[in-house]
């Protein structure tokens, strides 16, 4: 009996990496019969064909877990974030003078390696990939490159309220017309659960922290597509370099050193749900500024309801030495407690 991509999924339920789920199932068979239908010469399936399929659906569901799986049980696939794909390309463009020309020498030099493109986390923030990106995708049709795309957004919600979007929409209905498109109907957020069953709060700042730290950012996102996301508030930048589409790893010193206010949290708030903050000191009073901030940034995540993972010199208990911040603090101490603490037992 043949060893199929089903099997290789209950592997990982068996080996109890991941809780088995009939929906993730489903997405696995759709995927996977889309790149095998699309793989017949038979004239029966001509009109089936499609030229990829479009996943979406809200964070935390195992999109990318699952579409990585199928890129590596077919053995002729390769994953790339987004934002890395983007680079390349206009990377590859900038240095020549022919766009047109560098753009189809770049796809077809992929496609001599790659018969499955996995794109993770595909999003349209900016007009110049708006403008090129169906250009992009018919060239991936003209040299045989089944795309695999996973994405929060349903292909409607793609640059919504873009410049320029009409120039875009064009992308869409290709889209509509040539890529299978399916929602993971999940309600599970596997990552806040993985979270729920996770320590979440580390002290004091020592090697083996750090070390568990790390290991909990490393499970819950895949550090092979890390990018690197420009957070703008009014005239001023944040730049944060170790982040996904929708979890950050930041230090103490970058949030809170620096001269940030409510505005610049808000920010951070509305681009992340989850954030890791390492090397979190205890307050004393020369720290009075940085304490605000932080107080204002533990604020701002509360109401927005995002989740965080802290490694910090203190306990909660003891983190705020400041006499002058003292009351404020209880307010901050309270939210941390319900963010980190609590709600490991519920």
């Amino acid at each position: 009996m043949n060893f199929d991509i089903i099997d290789q999924y209950e592997s990982f339920v068996t080996n109890n990496f991941i809780i088995k789920d009939k929906n993730q199932i489903k997405l696995l068979k759709d995927v996977y019969s889309t790149w095998v239908n699309s793989q017949k010469n038979s004239l029966i399936f001509k009109k089936e064909k499609k030229s990829g399929a479009y996943i979406h659906g809200k964070v935390g569901t195992g999109k990318t877990f699952l579409l990585n799986l199928i890129c590596q049980f077919t053995k002729v696939g390769r994953k790339i974030h987004f934002n890395h794909l983007m680079n390349d390309i206009h990377n590859s463009i900038n240095k020549k003078n022919k766009n047109e020309k560098a753009l189809e020498k770049f796809v077809k030099k992929l496609s001599l390696d790659v018969k499955i493109l996995f794109i993770d986390e595909l999003h349209i923030f900016n007009i110049v990939d708006a403008l090129i990106i169906k250009k992009i995708f018919l060239l991936f049709k003209k040299y045989k490159i089944f795309v695999i795309i996973s994405s929060n957004f349903h292909p409607n919600e793609l640059y919504k309220n873009g410049l320029q979007r009409n120039d875009f929409l064009p992308f869409i209905e290709y889209i509509f017309e040539k890529f299978n498109i399916i929602e993971i109907a999940n309600k599970n957020d596997y990552r806040r659960l993985a979270l729920n069953q996770s320590k979440t709060y580390f002290t004091p700042i020592n090697k083996n922290t750090k070390n568990e730290f790390n290991k909990l950012f490393e499970r819950l996102v895949d550090t092979s597509s890390l990018i690197s996301k420009t957070i703008k508030t009014n005239s001023r930048s944040l730049v944060i370099d170790s982040c996904s589409s929708n979890v950050a790893l930041c230090s103490f010193e970058l949030l809170c050193k620096s001269n940030l206010g409510h505005q610049d949290y808000k920010s951070i708030s509305e681009t992340f749900n989850l954030i890791f903050i390492s090397d979190i000191p205890q307050f004393s009073d020369d720290k009075t500024d940085q304490c605000r901030r932080f107080i204002s940034l533990i604020d701002m995540l509360y109401n927005q309801n995002c989740s965080v993972v802290l490694l910090a010199q203190n306990p909660i208990s003891s983190l705020c030495k400041i006499k002058s911040l003292s009351k404020e603090f209880e307010r901050t101490a309270s939210r941390l407690y319900e963010m980190t603490i609590i709600k490991q037992t519920k």
